[in-house]
């Protein structure tokens, strides 16, 4: 693939080219003004000619013109169209009545031989207008302007190297600061210790780039630091129920019918425990690829809660005899037309989460409470239980992946409550714990709303 110019080279391009058409602009005006200036200087001094002979007319048209003095050249017309007086230069001569058609004006005109500017006054009079026409050799103005037009053509050229030399080191200057940032950036590719990039002591746009860039460096650090220890734990807690089932499985060759029962329940029990740990991490997973977590109306959130408290219910018959579920809920709102940014199977899920982690803390029966409440700018799911409380390590914890508690009637994979923290991260809000230790625990999610 060809090599594009760099960036120092482009903008000491396109900088050169805009200041050649600036300084070229500003030469063409200059250039202007000065030919109008010579060419006012010139009508000024071939006026002061024709100022004589308007006189002798004005006072005697019927008398004798004079002849022009020396390089002065001068030719007068009456109103009948004959020529009084003609001593214009030749090439010029013959053309008396093109100037005088062209009307009254100066005109400059070229010859084989030279250049000439040529005054045309009229003169008005009781008989007519007369004419009267006076030349000058315009080669040394013309010698002026040609010495104009090389001075500025000069100008332009060393303005336009001093330019984009000052440009190139300017630049160059400027992207110092880049090309350092490129090479740690460079060393950070292959360094494992926590680097960042240079920030520099101004506060220009390199700085906030510097300071955007490290922002981003750290979170891909934490993420990849989530994502190892994620991997380590994820590694643990499968490891272990993986040796408990071989070990289990092995033990069914050669053991009686009712011990071969008790064993393959207690390898369903670890399958049950793996299968659920697979799919909270898959949920996990799914969770952070996507940047948001769609939308609802606090309407259709009610009625997934309702939905899922119904689903809850059914499955609270499995728990067997001792470890009953009272289930109750309520929903207070009053605008259900305000928009949550969590899709309603991600509520549902995060309603199912909490009530599932109530129900593994309790060593018996559980009663568990839902409320659904509205503020004016966020809405609030809280989830309570009597079940005993988080312990003190694992309140503070609580939302970390693989946390759990030690009662061990339910058998969790730990991820629930971290489930339940990235959903409400991902939709602009956020969960806490308040924990009554040998009482309960609630868990309270609270998302933003507004109103549509």
């Amino acid at each position: 693939m060809r090599r594009r110019l760099s960036l120092r080279a482009r903008v000491t391009i396109g900088s050169t080219v805009a200041a050649v058409l600036v300084l070229a602009i500003a030469s063409a005006i200059v250039f202007a003004q000065l030919t109008g200036i010579v060419e006012q200087k010139e009508k000024a001094v071939l006026h002061g000619i024709t100022e004589v002979y308007r006189g002798v007319i004005q006072d005697n048209p019927d008398a004798r013109f004079e002849k022009p003095g020396a390089n002065q050249h001068v030719a007068i017309v009456a109103p009948d169209g004959v020529e009084r007086m003609n001593t214009l230069p030749e090439g010029v001569a013959d053309r008396v009545a093109e100037f005088i058609a062209d009307g009254p004006r100066l005109h400059s005109v070229s010859t084989p031989q030279e250049g000439f500017y040529v005054y045309v006054d009229p003169v008005e009079t009781a008989g007519g207008t007369w004419y009267v026409l006076a030349t000058r050799d315009a080669d040394i103005a013309d010698d002026v302007l040609s010495e104009v037009i090389l001075l500025l053509t000069g100008i332009l050229l060393v303005g336009a190297l001093v330019f984009a030399l000052g440009s190139w080191f300017v630049t160059g200057a400027a992207l110092r600061p880049v090309e350092r940032m490129r090479r740690s950036a460079e060393s950070l590719a292959v360094s494992r210790r926590g680097e960042l990039l240079p920030v520099g002591a101004s506060r220009d746009e390199l700085a906030d780039l510097a300071r955007t860039l490290n922002d981003l460096l750290e979170r891909m650090r934490a993420a990849s630091d989530r994502e190892r220890q994620m991997v380590s734990d994820a590694s643990h807690e499968l490891r272990n129920p993986l040796a408990v089932l071989q070990a289990q499985l092995q033990l069914v060759d050669g053991f009686d019918a009712d011990a071969d029962a008790a064993v393959l329940d207690d390898a369903r029990a670890t399958l049950t425990r793996l299968t659920r740990t697979a799919d909270a991490l898959l949920q996990l997973s799914r969770i952070d690829s996507i940047d948001g977590t769609g939308s609802a109306t606090v309407s259709q959130l009610s009625s997934t809660l309702t939905d899922s408290i119904d689903r809850l219910r059914l499955r609270s018959s499995e728990l067997g005899p001792g470890h009953e579920l009272d289930l109750d809920f309520h929903v207070v709102v009053d605008a259900e037309s305000a928009v949550v940014p969590i899709s309603a199977d991600d509520f549902g899920r995060i309603v199912e989460n909490l009530v599932d982690n109530s129900i593994g803390a309790a060593d018996g029966p559980v009663s568990v409470t839902v409320t659904l409440t509205q503020s004016p700018a966020a809405i609030e799911l809280s989830v309570g239980d009597d079940a005993g409380g988080f312990d003190p390590e694992v309140a503070q914890r609580a939302f970390e992946r693989f946390v759990r508690g030690s009662a061990p009637t339910y058998p969790g994979s730990g991820l629930g409550l971290a489930i339940v923290a990235r959903l409400a991260q991902k939709a602009g809000g956020g969960a806490r714990v308040e924990n009554r230790q040998g009482v309960g625990a609630t868990v309270v999610v609270t998302f933003t709303a507004s109103r549509v």
